[in-house]
């Protein structure tokens, strides 16, 4: 949490025409420039240094090197030109056509009611001299500024109202400090108006914002992080997450359906084009030309992304009732030939190096949801019988937290109390006995902190810490963890403890972690250090898992249980695991008839 500001969010009860005030971070720079520098302005590594808007900042003016950075804090000297820093509101510098609403900043439609608004700057900062804040709009005109004397050695909070003129394409947000000014800046923010609805419906909006940031209209495909440029290192399997969500929040009426369609089209274009191995989709994407994507260096084909996006984007295209998508993506399923990659003994491997020929030496024998849709994909694809298999036990690798729920973001079928088909085991069970032990880790193990006493958890896969720290997957098994990812929190109350999610939902809030920009990537055990990347994966597992806890599950308004249970290709890939109830039974009909069993979906 923000050291500085945390007088300040604990302070703010203030309600503005009903709804809640928020804060927002948009920079801290203990988290988001890390380091000392002592000879001019720090250098910036747009990697691994960002924005909590999932933007890239910089250095601006002649005075550069009065720019120093010590001790959590970054200061600028007296002596010397002007100088400053830059903060994009929306998208990268250099792209502007990505700008922010500030009467909507999640750039949702539907009811005005629900937009989230900003209402204040905070700044964090002390010194002697004139200090200049100004909002730059994306014709890099100024449409708001604001300049103070600072007079004070010690760091204090200072607000500044916005107004209600703003226009709806704000860009940057700048700092300025003249020649002999001295200033200490920690961190920036906003305090926005959050609108009146259920902590359940905020949690889906704020997550599926936090995806769309991602997302990259042109291409159809979704960014890693949001931070980095289109193109560069694309997620498959967070496009297809991606494209799910676009349908159900054109259903919601938050998106616009023809956008939605033709984002998808874009997609569905794209990833048609792709290079495959044996039909199976790179894990990592990047543009070699204009239009066109490749497998991105040193990354591999990857069956396990391949069945994430796949089963993902045919759920969008069923709940957007596109025959002809549909069509499409099940091309492409019943291209994958699963021989080449299922060893003798019916072991499906992870897929294939770059070079699309030589096999990654494991393979998917571990319980677990990525097990299963791996397997689930096999017989969707197969006109043969399936040959996968996966492990007994029920115990997913290391207890990570999202191995045993994402599976359930797709197929309701794994609520079901009896054991499967393939590994004998009752998944919720064996879910619901990971999330026990997962909830407990906190007062188990970081006795006295703040995650313990405040009931935060989630032990799972992401970034092992603060930007830059590189990748883990961390689970209830692991000794001496202390970074919480809370996207499995999300998860596994949303899916195996729905009657415990509002609760999770809660304290979450109360501890200052639903975001209005969507929760962090992770939290150290003392809730102090965040890591604020925007990663589209984790934003995807929130988006999903949130919806499926808002709208509930085996119900008339859940589009994604509806269209798993409709669709008849993810019905012959889940009759691997179970046998289909007759309710949920579907004749099987060729591939060229999908259109007739295409459900009607309501908007409620």
């Amino acid at each position: 949490m923000l050291r500085h500001f945390l007088p300040l969010v604990l302070s703010v009860t203030t309600l503005l025409a009903g709804n809640r005030v928020d804060w927002q971070p948009l920079i801290d720079y203990t988290v988001s420039l890390p380091g000392n520098s002592t000879d001019g302005a720090p250098p910036i590594n747009p990697f691994e240094n960002f924005t909590h808007f999932g933007t890239d900042f910089g250095w601006m003016g002649l005075g550069q090197q009065r720019i120093k950075r010590f001790a959590g804090d970054l200061t600028v000297d007296a002596h010397g030109e002007w100088t400053g820093a830059w903060h994009s509101l929306a998208g990268l510098a250099l792209d502007f056509e990505r700008t922010l609403d500030p009467y909507n900043i999640h750039g949702l439609e539907g009811e005005s009611s629900k937009k989230t608004c900003l209402h204040e700057v905070a700044i964090n900062v002390s010194g002697k001299g004139n200090l200049r804040l100004e909002i730059i709009n994306s014709r890099d005109q100024p449409v708001w500024t604001k300049t103070f004397l600072l007079n004070s050695e010690q760091i204090s909070t200072h607000r500044f109202p916005l107004g209600k003129n703003l226009p709806n394409d704000l860009k940057f947000f700048n700092w300025i400090a003249e020649s002999g000014s001295e200033v200490k800046i920690s961190s920036i923010g906003f305090l926005l108006e959050r609108p009146a609805m259920p902590l359940e419906e905020w949690a889906f909006r704020i997550s599926l914002a936090k995806l769309l940031r991602c997302h990259d209209t042109k291409s159809g495909l979704t960014r890693d992080r949001a931070h980095i440029p289109a193109g560069r290192f694309d997620s498959i399997s967070s496009t297809g997450m991606h494209a799910l969500a676009l349908s159900i929040a054109a259903k919601l009426e938050m998106i616009d359906t023809q956008r939605a369609i033709q984002e998808f089209q874009t997609t569905i274009e794209t990833v048609e084009k792709l290079s495959t191995a044996h039909g199976f989709l790179p894990h990592f994407t990047h543009k070699i030309d204009e239009g066109l994507y490749s497998i991105f260096p040193g990354t591999e084909y990857s069956t396990v992304d391949t069945a994430i996006a796949l089963q993902s984007m045919l759920l969008a295209a069923t709940i957007l009732e596109k025959t002809e998508l549909v069509k499409r993506v099940s091309t492409i399923i019943n291209r994958l030939n699963f021989h080449a990659v299922t060893d003798a003994q019916g072991w499906i491997h992870h897929g294939f190096l770059d070079d699309a020929r030589t096999p990654l030496q494991s393979d998917w024998r571990d319980w677990g949801g990525e097990t299963a849709l791996v397997l689930t994909l096999e017989a969707m694809a197969s006109h043969d019988p399936p040959r996968g298999k996966m492990s007994a036990g029920g115990r997913p690798h290391r207890g990570v937290g999202f191995i045993a729920e994402i599976q359930s973001l797709f197929y309701p079928d794994f609520d079901r109390e009896e054991a499967d088909l393939i590994s004998n085991a009752s998944w919720p069970r064996e879910r619901k006995r990971l999330l026990h032990e997962q909830m407990a880790y906190p007062k188990d193990h970081w006795k006295g902190t703040a995650a313990a006493h405040s009931r935060i958890f989630g032990l799972s896969a992401g970034e092992s810490g603060m930007p830059g720290a590189g990748y883990t997957a961390n689970g209830s098994e692991v000794m001496g963890a202390r970074w919480i990812h809370p996207h499995y929190m999300l998860m596994g109350l949303a899916l195996s403890a729905s009657d415990q999610y509002l609760s999770g939902l809660q304290d979450l809030d109360r501890a200052h972690l639903l975001y209005p920009m969507g929760l962090p990537e992770n939290i150290e055990a003392d809730l102090k250090l965040q890591n604020p990347m925007n990663g589209s994966l984790n934003a995807a597992f929130e988006t999903l898992a949130a919806y499926h806890a808002w709208k509930k599950r085996n119900t008339n308004q859940n589009l994604i249980d509806k269209a798993s249970y409709s669709n008849p290709l993810l019905r012959k890939g889940i009759s691997v695991f179970y046998p289909l109830h007759p309710e949920t039974s579907f004749r099987m009909k060729s591939r060229n008839h999908l259109d007739e069993t295409l459900p009607a979906f309501s908007k409620k």
